[in-house]
């Protein structure tokens, strides 16, 4: 046995041993690394898949998703992939307002939006005292459909005065869109392969703002502009100031053409359903 233990320590001790030892050692790491990196690849992986096809704004059902194998080198190389079925069934999710999930398809986390994130709910969760207002547009107004909802723009005033000269000059800014739908009332940018051109712009603003909005659309001769501005601008608006408008000269125009009419109510001199006919000069219907 001392023998034995005495060769096995010369045998160590060889620096040429120890060298091929250290040899025989990479080399099976490497190939241990690198069957593990091709099994990995080759590897099946289950992912969910749409069962049947989804629309845009469609909740995602859970008798809607099913599970397909998938190598796992796509996987690994697919950063946006969804790879866990109770990622979807964990939460409410909807599909985006433009996008659809064809029947087979896998999902991806930006095909996927909580029902707030969606445009069109946000009409559910508007300030109190803001109230929503229609702007009418076409797809050249809106720069062939270049804007859309969650955009910051500003309205432009055009008109025309009582001497022939043209006013032009920015009558609100930063305001938000939240929606843009076509002449039928159906969201522009909901389905990705059906092209629609904008009818109308959706906004959520203050009481005092839709009035006054609302009061320059009815007016004769005054149009009312949508512009975009940059990258920035369309991601937040003026975040310091926030929605407001910019010239009162415009205001004043506005104002010079309609008529204000009174809040105060006499209650005690309104006729109701219940005493029409306690009325003196009412019919009898006789």
């Amino acid at each position: 046995m001392g023998n034995l233990m005495l060769k096995l320590k010369r045998f160590l001790g060889n620096k040429n041993t120890i060298t091929i030892l250290c040899v025989v050692a990479g080399v099976a790491v490497l190939l241990i690394g690198y069957n593990y990196r091709v099994n990995q690849a080759v590897q099946p992986v289950n992912v969910p898949y749409a069962l049947k096809r989804m629309e845009p704004k469609s909740k995602v059902e859970a008798d809607n998703v099913g599970t397909i194998k998938v190598s796992g080198a796509f996987v690994e190389q697919t950063e946006d992939l969804i790879t866990s079925k109770q990622y979807i069934l964990n939460n409410e999710w909807y599909v985006n307002y433009d996008t659809v999930i064809p029947e087979g398809g896998l999902f991806y986390k930006t095909q996927l939006v909580l029902k707030e994130d969606i445009p069109d709910t946000a009409f559910d969760d508007i300030d109190e005292g803001a109230t929503i207002f229609s702007l009418s547009v076409d797809s050249h107004s809106t720069y062939g459909n270049s804007i859309m909802p969650g955009n910051f723009i500003d309205l432009y005033l055009k008109a025309t005065d009582e001497n022939g000269k043209v006013i032009f000059g920015k009558f609100i800014e930063s305001i938000k869109v939240l929606s843009v739908r076509d002449s039928s009332g159906n969201d522009v940018f909901a389905d990705s392969q059906v092209v629609r051109n904008s009818g109308e712009l959706l906004f959520a603003v203050k009481d005092d703002l839709f009035m006054l909005l609302s009061e320059a659309s009815f007016v004769g001769g005054i149009d009312i502009v949508p512009v975009p501005r940059n990258a920035a601008y369309r991601n937040e608006g003026d975040t310091e100031n926030g929605t407001q408008v910019s010239k009162q000269e415009l205001v004043d125009y506005i104002l010079e053409k309609v008529s204000e009419l009174s809040d105060d109510i006499d209650v005690s001199t309104a006729v109701t359903g219940d005493n029409i006919s306690q009325t003196p000069n009412a019919p009898t219907g006789n």
